[in-house]
């Protein structure tokens, strides 16, 4: 091992991954350290999500080097190295808030955690910005929609997050789920503010999101792609509206973060169902939390 490296640690899904990267990248540029990733988590067992950060060619481009480890490996190896070393590499995110020790941590640096937070890469937010270009969106519906949007002054993308946030005991009880009130909010500030709008519905599932989703006086279009297994089209397409509703996910969060129309986002107050997890972090501050 490189003894000035930095290595991310990735697990969870295409928004939980970019939070991961863009942590890692924003350290690795501080120290002029060069960036690793680690994808070992995804050799799990137990594991159902894919590394899926190779679809950003300038991200690629970026990397030193991917290690693929498997979790019981990699610590068998450090328990061994720590012995050799004045202090561990390894640095494990404390809490969801942004944490201010990070800004003094210096290579080696093995991180492990979530990282969710703007504050973590602020002050290299045009580096974060060139490695997370999309590429091409695909010929057909989705080049259609993409310029469908580009076409509407007031477009507005919506993520109704279901899926495991509904099916899953667990995910459910950790994450919650939004209901309809809180995108009433969001919607009537539109109308106060831009007047009727046209909203893209995003969804996991659009057929629930067509049959139960209040418009609230907007015209609306429910986006079906039915590629989930490309789901950064999806991302990419959010990514083109003027305004964002969020849901409590790192998915439309970067959906709305790496728009470039200058318009209005809406993101939950409550993140998770557990209220005791500081989230005040979690968002940055020209956001609307409703």
């Amino acid at each position: 091992m490189q003894p000035n490296r930095i290595t991310a640690m990735l697990c969870g899904g295409l928004g939980n991954q970019m939070f991961q990267y863009a942590a890692a990248c924003a350290l690795s540029l501080r120290c002029r350290a060069p960036l690793y990733l680690d994808t070992g988590h995804f050799r799990r067992a137990d594991n159902t999500r894919a590394f899926q950060l190779s679809l950003f060619p300038r991200l690629m481009q970026r990397v030193a080097g991917i290690t693929d480890f498997p979790p019981t490996f990699f610590r068998r190896v450090w328990k061994r190295l720590r012995r050799l070393l004045p202090c561990s590499p390894e640095v494990h995110e404390p809490h969801f808030a942004y944490w201010p020790e990070f800004e003094r941590l210096n290579p080696p640096a093995i991180l492990f955690g979530y990282w969710q937070s703007e504050k973590y890469f602020a002050a290299v937010q045009a580096e974060i910005r060139h490695d997370f270009a999309f590429p091409p969106l695909p010929d057909g519906p989705a080049q259609e929609l993409a310029a469908r949007i580009a076409g509407t002054p007031e477009a507005v993308s919506v993520h109704i997050r279901r899926g495991d946030y509904v099916s899953n005991p667990q995910a459910q009880a950790f994450h919650g789920n939004l209901q309809q009130d809180y995108y009433r909010a969001a919607l009537n500030r539109i109308m106060e503010t831009c007047g009727p709008a046209t909203l893209f519905l995003f969804s996991d599932d659009p057929q629930w999101v067509q049959d139960n989703f209040d418009r609230c006086g907007h015209a609306a279009f429910v986006v079906d792609l039915a590629m989930p297994e490309v789901p950064h089209h999806d991302m990419h397409l959010m990514s083109l509206c003027k305004h964002h509703i969020i849901a409590n996910s790192s998915f439309s969060w970067w959906g709305a973060w790496l728009g470039q129309r200058q318009g209005l986002t809406f993101a939950p107050k409550r993140w998770f169902a557990d209220e005791s997890v500081n989230t005040e972090d979690v968002c940055p501050d020209r956001w609307v939390r409703l």
